[in-house]
């Protein structure tokens, strides 16, 4: 009796069945089964069941968190620190209570590459998907909470925040898992050091330390630059594209991981940083009314942040899904450099 697909983790694939399992997941670029990589070594994902639950599950937790998470039980610490933040904001008084309480530990890196472990037809789509969640959940929270603000108080929104997050990823906590057992698992190596020695990985790293330099610039900019060219603008009309930009940027991480599938995780990544960055010469730069400002946050939301939802799908196509949390967290360290920028510089911009 044959061995049903979702329980094997050793397999011997023939070429021919390479050649058909893995088409829609080719590329251009090199894959970890054009670089000699041993075919008992393969672990095929099942490509649903059980994964469309760990996938909602991420989504929810990346929704709730804006972002933030990690595997159990790095989930568990990371769910629990960002509940334990939003309560303590509502006792935070003074301006260094909110520095203490904001200071977090990101494992996003571990969050967006669990899909990756369930799927490969639909790995970028469901990268994507999870990605997605934060995007929905920043522009959400940012309409939402700024009304909550303005009637019922800081200490009354927290509070309410607080309970609406720590039942969403108590319910999360659930749903996500890892597809193999403990039981299973190889020895875990903290820090592999033959990715150093790789000059894709660094091509690779070079491509995310530049992009996000630029990247989110426009996020923070957009309510000053708003309120520059639009001085009549309200508060929340000048805070309105922004939340416009999440809401494309959650349907654009979707689609085109959807597309990455297609066409190749390493081909798309190239052209949405191409027209991320052609967006901002071409359109930010010669906007002046609201219509021209809303225009480039959707343009600018769609194509943005996909090269975050991307890098787990191009780094499980190059070196293989093995050891994709560990590269996830390695490629993210070279965004660390340009994220502080644009908010720092976002305060020495306001009049």
């Amino acid at each position: 009796m044959d061995t049903p697909r979702s329980e094997k983790t050793h397999v011997e694939v023939t070429e021919e069945d390479k050649a058909y399992k893995y088409a829609s997941a080719a590329s251009a670029a090199p894959s970890v089964y054009e670089k000699g990589v041993a075919i008992e070594e393969v672990d095929l994902p099942p490509d649903g069941g059980r994964g469309w639950l760990v996938v909602f599950g991420c989504i929810i937790f990346s929704a709730a968190t804006v972002g933030w998470g990690g595997y159990k039980p790095f989930l568990a610490a990371g769910g629990f620190l960002w509940t334990l933040s939003m309560l303590l904001c509502v006792f935070a008084t003074q301006l260094w209570h909110w520095f203490i309480i904001m200071v977090r530990v990101d494992l996003d890196g571990t969050i967006v590459a669990l899909p990756a472990q369930w799927f490969l037809r639909y790995r970028a789509l469901t990268t994507g998907m999870v990605v997605a969640g934060s995007s929905l959940g920043g522009a959400v929270s940012s309409l939402i909470f700024r009304e909550m603000l303005t009637t019922l108080g800081l200490k009354k929104s927290f509070a309410i925040y607080t309970a609406l997050d720590g039942s969403l990823l108590l319910a999360a906590w659930f749903m996500i898992s890892e597809r193999r057992k403990p039981s299973e698992r190889k020895e875990i190596i903290w820090i592999d050091r033959s990715f150093f020695s790789d000059p894709v990985f660094w091509s690779l790293g070079a491509c995310f330390f530049f992009t996000v330099f630029g990247y989110l610039s426009p996020i923070f900019f957009l309510p000053t630059f708003a309120k520059d060219k639009l001085p009549h603008l309200s508060e929340l009309l000048a805070a309105l594209p922004v939340t416009m930009l999440n809401f494309s940027a959650a349907m654009g991480r979707t689609l085109i991981g959807f597309l990455a599938d297609r066409i190749g995780p390493v081909n798309a990544l190239w052209a949405v940083i191409l027209l991320s960055g052609l967006t901002q010469v071409l359109v930010w730069t010669f906007v002046s009314n609201y219509a021209g400002i809303m225009a480039f946050a959707i343009m600018y939301g769609f194509v943005c942040g996909c090269f975050l939802s991307l890098s787990p799908a191009v780094a499980a196509q190059l070196w293989g899904s093995g050891r994709l949390a560990g590269l996830s967290g390695l490629t993210l360290l070279f965004n660390l450099p340009g994220a502080p920028l644009p908010r720092i510089t976002n305060p020495l911009a306001v009049p």
